[in-house]
């Protein structure tokens, strides 16, 4: 294992257990790293998937948690576009669509930028967030049915 995947399984774990107190006794299938960016910051999340709700905790810059994570179940996604596909036109036509996991839920949108999906990606990014990214991913695409 090199440096660049033991810096991301390191994360993981941190992340991990940063979720860890919010699972309310269910499994916490996987974590992954994510940011939604904005004009001119971004906000971190760390991203636990279990098999009935997404946690999305904040995090700062420094990958501490800076409040309580946001808990949606299934049922609360409303739209997902996954990499611009399966979403609205303006959701693929979006410049920064192809880089974006993006979905509605209680009336917010999260555009989130996750590392990973593709060859050169998923070889920098290590495989907890290969496999958190994989978690996300199927969620939300059970969450559509």
């Amino acid at each position: 294992m090199g440096w660049i995947e033991r810096g991301w399984e390191e994360l993981s774990h941190r992340l991990r257990l940063a979720l860890e107190p919010y699972r309310e006794g269910e499994e916490l299938v996987s974590v992954v790293h994510a940011n939604q960016p904005a004009l001119f910051s971004t906000q971190l999340y760390a991203i636990g998937v279990t098999p009935t709700r997404l946690l999305l905790l904040p995090l700062d810059r420094r990958h501490a948690a800076t409040g309580k994570p946001i808990a949606l179940r299934a049922g609360d996604i409303e739209a997902s576009a996954i990499w611009g596909w399966g979403g609205s036109i303006g959701d693929w036509l979006s410049a920064s669509a192809g880089q974006q996991v993006r979905f509605t839920a209680g009336g917010t949108k999260y555009k989130l930028m996750v590392l990973g999906g593709n060859l050169l990606e998923d070889a920098l990014s290590g495989p907890s967030q290969k496999s958190g990214l994989e978690a996300l991913l199927d969620f939300l695409l059970a969450a559509r049915r």
